[in-house]
Order: structure tokens, then C-alpha cells, then sequence
């Protein structure tokens, strides 16, 4: 339920926040970083909470990536009535 949330709204909103001649790098590069970042490092810092003895804390990790993006997305400027310039 929730993917579907995202992935309804996901090909509007990077063509509205990129234009066409940028567009696959717009979406390509912030994907791969994230993804690298927080992907890649989510197993190391599952296992470094266990090992510290706070499994749960790791739920706390995600939940505070997820609030931060939200207020990322929160701030996005609306496009619908900017014009474009070529």
C-alpha cells in the first residue's frame, strides 16, 4: 500500500522537477546516492545497534530518514503554474 502511494507519483513529480535535457541525470544521480548511502550502509548500522545492545533504536535510524525526507518533499516549490523558458 504504501509503495503504490509513491510509485503513482513518482514519474510526475521528476518530470516536473526536471527539465528534459537534464532529466535522466536529475533522477539517476540523487537515486544513486541515496541508495548507496543509505541502502549500503543500513546493514552496518542494523548489526552495529544489535551489537550495542539497542535493536530497536535501528527502527528510530529509519523513522528519522523517513521525517527528513518528508520535510524534504514538504518544501518542494509547486511547478504547475511556472513557466518554461528556452
Amino acid at each position: 500500500m504504501i509503495v503504490s502511494g509513491y510509485t503513482a507519483i513518482s514519474a510526475v513529480v521528476k518530470a516536473e522537477l526536471f527539465p528534459t535535457e537534464v532529466r535522466t541525470l536529475g533522477v539517476a544521480l540523487p537515486y544513486a546516492l541515496a541508495v548507496s548511502v543509505f541502502g549500503g550502509s543500513a546493514e552496518y548500522i542494523g548489526l552495529w545497534f544489535k551489537a550495542v545492545g539497542s535493536e530497536s533504536s535501528f527502527f528510530w535510524y529509519v523513522s528519522g530518514c523517513i521525517a527528513l525526507s518528508l520535510l524534504i518533499y514538504l518544501r518542494m516549490p509547486e511547478t504547475r503554474h511556472a513557466r518554461i523558458e528556452r
